[in-house]
């Protein structure tokens, strides 16, 4: 039960003043008695003017005084709380953008306690106290307005629908999903009820909605006032390194790195660690100032694909609190050609496009022993070996280079076995690929055992003269002859050849697409004959968030298509792509970021003028704050938020209509004397 008006409670003192003219009254009852009983008189006047005797069985004094009381009441309007009470069409508006996924404060809290959590919580408990003949629509508001029931009054779909509410990270569509609320409740009778943290962009309350229903706003978690996010981080290559290595560690740190850190609460102690390929490898202890954007740098980074930026302490809302970056890995391809000397095998890896470097072999020192050459700054992408393996690369930086980067070793040091016969068969493979082999490319072959990892891609003989396969994450081509035992370089299928074996070793080098909003369009430069493609979560919110493997859903003509839609959840993420032939081609990174202006703390103050109802009046907010109209009196005397949808059920006919029964019952003791 509430009250309307505690000012009339002024109108009890009413009630004192009956009691106290009672009390000054005096009462004589007039009874005949014999002469011999004239000395009681004067006991009958002593009694008369004693007050208090005066209110002992007085019915007309108890009728007037809960008269008066029941008056008093009438005048303070006093109502109850009744749920249910809606007949008509409700229209939900949930907010899903990625705000309510923030927390109410900074702790080690789950996504359970989000605002969004919250929401949910609230919305099943309207559905659970609306009216049986009520009618419910459910919208989602996310980067496209969504309908998920009309018109529904089933509590289980109701209930199994909004529990099935996700939060939608791209760029959120607030002025098309009020624009959908207001036509679908156009012309009829209902309400909107829109559940909100308030956290708009500026841009969604622009311009005014015309709502002929009355709108209610259900803040939804504590304001937030204090968030500290990335807003940019970028790595830059360094001076005198060419686009296209990856390089390592050992690189010798030349890179240089920057980051603007916004803070929107009070000054604070952050720190930034940052990461290359999952290795920290830099930190930064800074003091953010007030309302401030701070630039960071950092200095002589390694060589990294990956690079990745977190902001600490985590606050509640640890969306913006990580960012990735890439390096370049546009230009030409860097062939390294380790040969004694083959001028047809140098020059079809030039016809590929890529630039080739030629490492020379080591001369003889003073001891018999051939010296290491001097591993070049810049590192290689793949790295041709003709001939036999040199003793210095056996161990050492070599060593690791050879293991670390994509490799196709033609012959070795085996001067082979002649072929019995000549049935040259060709297996499906990218290498092989357009390629129909039906002589054989040498007069012999290298016996040598075959491993666990290599895919026989060339058999002549019955005997494999080539296999393919991957070793430690990195692909590896062995051609089991040498070139100088056949004619193959003098064939037309040579450079077709050594370019399906370049692109092919390549498969293992992803390429950096940059930053994208979550659900935003990508342009993907896919190969012509690639087939399906799947995005996996690889670090970051997304994997920590359990987010599963998604397909490249988007063919044309049985292809995969080069418009592909980014990942809706944020974090590091990777392409990998497959071939019509089943084989890998080279894949893409991919950081996905929520919609930077969700991380704006405060709330738009112009929400509430933006819906604006015909009568000219704005929409109410239900926070226990008394609004100025009529409505906004009413919908504010709800001490919590969830509960909004009650309305109140006036008692005053009820208090009034008692009244007069009193006042007939009054009446009637008047007229028959009694207790006067």
């Amino acid at each position: 039960m509430g009250i309307g008006s505690w000012m009339s409670l002024w109108f009890a003192l009413a009630l004192p003043v009956i009691i106290i003219l009672y009390l000054f009254k005096r009462i004589y009852i007039d009874t005949p008695v014999p002469s011999h009983m004239l000395w009681r008189r004067v006991l009958l006047n002593m009694e008369a003017n004693r007050p208090w005797q005066k209110l002992q069985n007085r019915l007309l004094l108890w009728l007037q005084l809960l008269a008066a009381a029941l008056l008093v009441l009438a005048l303070m309007q006093p109502f109850i709380w009744k749920t249910g009470g809606h007949q008509g069409h409700t229209v939900l508006i949930a907010d899903t953008s990625a705000s309510m996924m923030a927390l109410p404060q900074a702790a080690e809290e789950t996504e359970d306690d989000s605002k969004l959590a919250e929401m949910k919580h609230k919305l099943n408990t309207y559905v659970r106290e609306a009216g049986a003949g009520e009618e419910i629509t459910l919208i989602r508001l996310g980067s496209r307005p969504e309908v998920l029931l009309t018109r529904e009054n089933d509590r289980e779909t109701l209930f199994r629908t909004i529990d099935g509410l996700s939060a939608d990270y791209g760029r959120s569509a607030y002025h098309e999903t009020l624009s959908l609320a207001a036509a679908l409740t156009r012309g009829e009778e209902g309400r909107v009820f829109l559940y909100t943290d308030t956290r708009w962009p500026e841009q969604a309350g622009d311009a005014g909605i015309a709502f002929e229903v009355p709108v209610q706003i259900v803040p939804i978690g504590p304001e937030q006032t204090a968030n500290a996010a990335i807003e940019q981080f970028g790595v830059k290559r360094s001076a005198g390194e060419e686009p296209g290595s990856t390089g390592n560690e050992d690189s010798g740190g030349a890179h240089y790195g920057v980051a603007v850190i916004r803070n929107d609460g009070p000054a604070s102690e952050l720190k930034l660690d940052l990461y290359g390929d999952g290795k920290l490898i830099a930190s930064r202890d800074f003091t953010a100032d007030p309302s401030r954007r701070t630039t960071v740098e950092f200095n002589s980074l390694p060589s990294a694909e990956v690079y990745r930026l977190s902001l600490k302490p985590e606050d509640s809302y640890s969306l913006d609190n990580e960012s990735f970056a890439f390096l370049e890995q546009a230009g030409a391809t860097k062939v390294w050609l380790m040969s004694k000397g083959n001028l047809f095998l140098e020059k079809a890896l030039q016809l590929t496009g890529a630039q080739v470097t030629r490492i020379t072999e080591a001369k003889a020192n003073g001891t018999g022993t051939a010296e290491a050459p001097p591993i070049p700054e810049s590192k290689p992408d793949v790295i041709v070996i003709e001939g036999a393996l040199p003793d210095y690369a056996a161990s050492g930086a070599w060593a690791k280079l050879l293991a670390e980067t994509p490799q196709w070793t033609i012959g070795g040091a085996d001067e082979g076995v002649d072929l019995e016969h000549a049935e040259t068969v060709t297996a499906k493979h990218p290498v092989t690929r357009y390629l129909q082999l039906k002589e054989p490319p040498a007069g012999r072959l290298i016996d040598a055992p075959i491993p666990a990892w290599g895919k026989p891609i060339l058999t002549v003989g019955g005997k494999t003269a080539a296999y393919a396969g991957i070793e430690n994450g990195r692909p590896k081509l062995v051609f089991l002859f040498r070139l100088e035992d056949g004619d193959l370089t003098l064939k037309p299928e040579f450079p077709v050849l050594v370019d399906n074996a370049v692109t092919w070793l390549k498969s293992g080098m992803r390429t950096g697409l940059g930053r994208a909003a979550a659900g935003a369009e990508l342009d993907i430069p896919v190969a012509q004959d690639a087939a399906t493609a799947v995005w996996s979560p690889m670090d970051g919110y997304a994997l920590n968030s359990g987010a599963e493997p998604i397909p490249a859903v988007r063919m044309k003509s049985g292809a995969l298509s080069a418009k592909q839609p980014a990942p809706s959840i944020p974090g590091l993420w990777r392409l990998d792509v497959t071939g019509s032939d089943g084989e890998a081609q080279p894949g893409y990174w991919l950081a996905v970021a929520a919609d930077p202006l969700e991380s704006v703390t405060a709330p738009h103050q112009d929400l509430l003028t933006a819906l604006v109802a015909d009568s000219g009046q704005p929409a109410s907010v239900n926070d226990g704050v008394q609004g100025d109209s009529d409505y906004d009196e009413q919908s504010a005397r709800s001490s919590e938020a969830g509960d909004i949808h009650r309305e109140e059920a006036p008692l005053l006919k009820w208090i009034v209509l008692i009244v007069l029964l009193l006042i007939l019952v009054e009446w009637g003791v008047y007229q028959r004397g009694r207790s006067i």
